[in-house]
């Protein structure tokens, strides 16, 4: 009988410690880098491992970091004290402006690889001057002639990719909105613009 509670005591720790290190094995999910929708300023700074440049009550921007080989700084955007979204904004520069479209289809690429094909993928040309000759795309989207715009959704997030410009400058930007919180915060963003008119 003492030899039956003994095996049995010893499976049932067995099978403790196993159920155990699944548990711990398991992945925790984010939703960007380290942190969570709906978390708090405190949190996500306790969360986050890179310089903060800039603080508010509305915003955390980060230092310079790379991303993918490129120079960028990344904001967290906070309502009611509530991370909603977060952005990316590259920095690197070029003297020929196709390599920002090269920047562009290469983060495409990365995010396609992890989320799978975007939901909207579109080159949009607001004027066909430079459309027939692909050397001068790069001047077209300094020009706001050109525009260049992905998107993809995981369950709680919108991932959009976009890359534009206007008077010579160009912008590409990453951004991540909570599915959820980013209606909420458009809601009170709105209610806000009507009362400052």
């Amino acid at each position: 009988m003492k030899k039956k509670s003994i095996i049995f005591l010893g499976l049932t720790l067995l099978i403790i410690f196993s159920l155990s290190l699944v548990i711990l094995a398991k992945e925790q999910v984010f939703d960007f880098r380290q942190t969570n929708w709906g978390m708090s300023k405190e949190q996500v700074k306790a969360a986050e491992k890179n310089k903060i440049a800039i603080e508010n009550e509305e915003v955390i921007a980060m230092d310079r970091v790379q991303v993918d080989k490129k120079e960028c700084i990344y904001v967290y955007f906070f309502l009611e004290d509530k991370l909603y979204r977060v952005g990316y904004s590259f920095m690197e520069e070029h003297t020929n402006k196709n390599f920002y479209i090269d920047d562009y289809e290469g983060l495409k690429e990365i995010l396609t690889k992890k989320y799978g094909e975007p939901k909207i993928d579109k080159v949009i040309w607001k004027n066909d001057l430079f459309k027939s000759d692909k050397q001068d795309w790069g001047t077209a989207v300094s020009m706001g002639h050109l525009e260049y715009f992905s998107s993809w959704e995981t369950p709680t997030t919108y991932i959009n990719l976009g890359l534009n410009g206007d008077n010579y400058k160009i912008s590409l930007t990453l951004g991540y909105e909570s599915r959820e919180l980013g209606e909420w915060a458009n809601k009170i963003l709105e209610e806000r613009a009507k009362e400052d008119f």
